[in-house]
């Protein structure tokens, strides 16, 4: 089940300055920074907060709804069995997003559902060990 929180997803304003603000005050480092047709998507991590990490994202267009849940857009959970928690959670009456998970980045299994106040949860499967290098 639940082994720990990965990341929080932030929306932000403007890229370069959020970057630098984690960078600069608190001491994360960038790890990926990523660019599709509708949103730019960068992965911060911390030497402190080891597994953890923060995830900023900027909707390019204004056609797109990423942002419209609010400044933190997500938490993640990672799971180490995706299907079965998938499967486990259904059973309890969890609703997804999608009907199948959808490939993140690293092409590792994610899924989103919604808490009791509407907050989307996602979960992450594990990463591979090697693929933190």
């Amino acid at each position: 089940m639940i082994k720990r929180i990965e990341h929080v997803g932030i929306m932000v304003s403007d890229m370069d300055e959020s970057i630098s603000f984690y960078e600069h005050l608190l001491g994360f480092k960038l790890r990926i920074r990523i660019m599709n047709n509708q949103k730019e998507i960068a992965f911060l991590s911390h030497d402190g907060l080891p597994g953890f990490e923060i995830e900023l994202l900027h909707d390019l267009s204004p056609t797109t709804s990423y942002s419209e849940y609010g400044l933190v857009n997500h938490l993640a959970f990672i799971v180490s069995n995706m299907d079965k928690t998938i499967l486990d959670y259904k059973q309890k009456g969890i609703v997804f997003e999608t009907d199948e998970p959808k490939r993140g980045i690293n092409g590792r299994k994610t899924i989103r559902f919604r808490g009791p106040n509407k907050e989307v949860l996602q979960l992450v499967e594990e990463r591979i060990q090697d693929e933190f290098v």
